[in-house]
């Protein structure tokens, strides 16, 4: 079974790649629950309006018969989840949002050997869902 990078389930976003997300066009219309013209109508408009540069947002995957697959980065997708009316839209619109409003997040770590404090290792990072840190 192969899992989606992104999922949207009662409002809540989960990115479930630790790398860089690429998505197809049937993928995108699953999570924000769209007819995959829709999509491709989007993506159209958007390439077309260079607000985005193709050959960054846009791969072709090929396979050995000879077939493929376009996929889109996580920038391609953020775009389109402002141009597409949906639920699933407006809660990736907003999880967007309220990623780009959090503070940073710091996030405790077990001892390294490389770590110059006590028995811990703390990092500030921004990340994508944050947690509470535990003393």
């Amino acid at each position: 079974m192969k899992t989606t990078p992104i999922t949207i389930d009662n409002g809540q976003v989960t990115i479930h790649s630790a790398g860089a997300v690429w998505m197809s066009q049937h993928q995108l219309a699953d999570l924000f629950g769209v007819f995959v013209s829709a999509i491709g109508a989007n993506v159209r408009t958007i390439l077309k309006s260079e607000v985005l540069d193709e050959r960054r947002v846009v791969r072709q995957r090929t396979y050995k018969d000879g077939s493929f697959t376009t996929l889109y980065n996580l920038e391609m997708i953020a775009a389109l989840a402002f141009r597409l009316k949906s639920r699933q839209a407006e809660a990736f619109r907003k999880w967007i949002v309220r990623q780009a409003t959090s503070p940073a997040v710091l996030w405790e770590m077990p001892r390294t050997d490389m770590s110059p404090i006590g028995n811990t290792l703390i990092f500030a990072l921004d990340c994508v869902a944050p947690i509470a840190v535990r003393r």
